[in-house]
């Protein structure tokens, strides 16, 4: 009779069955991980903004140096890698001088300031900017210039329905 041989397989399928259930555990393990890390990454608004002292010291001085320009602060530009979705669709703006920086645009991500170089003779649609880089995936939040050699800040239409 076969019934006292002892058979492997159940042996095999018991096995099987541990390592599903530590591979289970072990992923499971991993994503509570990553949850974790992105929810402290996002507890503080996932963006590591500048103080706005920096930001508007280094708007006055932006804005004093270069010419035909415009200066916007944009919420979550933190990284060069950022500034490639904005430099499409911003670049394509008919006013953009995409001969000057990178396609038009240069980028500081230590204060979230993004200077938008301006065709001779242009002044830049800010409606038109404010719609791109909405398109583009990001917030903008204000645009500036100097008046009287003073800083004045203009919040976007997408930015006050934000608020």
């Amino acid at each position: 009779m076969v019934r006292n041989i002892d058979c492997k397989c159940e042996k095999k399928k018991g096995n099987e069955m541990n390592l599903i259930k530590k591979s289970v555990k072990s992923w499971v393990a991993v994503m509570i991980v990553a949850t974790l890390g992105a929810a402290a990454v996002s507890a503080a608004d996932g963006d590591p903004d500048a103080k706005q002292e920096v930001r508007d010291a280094a708007a006055i001085k932006l804005l004093k140096e270069r010419k035909d320009v415009t200066l916007m602060y944009v919420k979550g530009l933190v990284c060069p890698s950022c500034a490639i979705g904005i430099r499409v669709k911003v670049g394509k703006l008919p006013f953009v001088d995409s001969t000057r920086y990178k396609r038009g645009l240069d980028m500081d991500t230590k204060t979230q300031l993004l200077t938008v170089a301006l065709l001779p003779g242009f002044q830049a649609d800010v409606a038109s900017l404010d719609k791109a880089v909405n398109d583009a995936g990001y917030d903008p939040v204000e645009w500036y210039s100097l008046e009287a050699g003073k800083l004045k800040t203009h919040p976007f239409a997408s930015a006050k329905k934000l608020k």
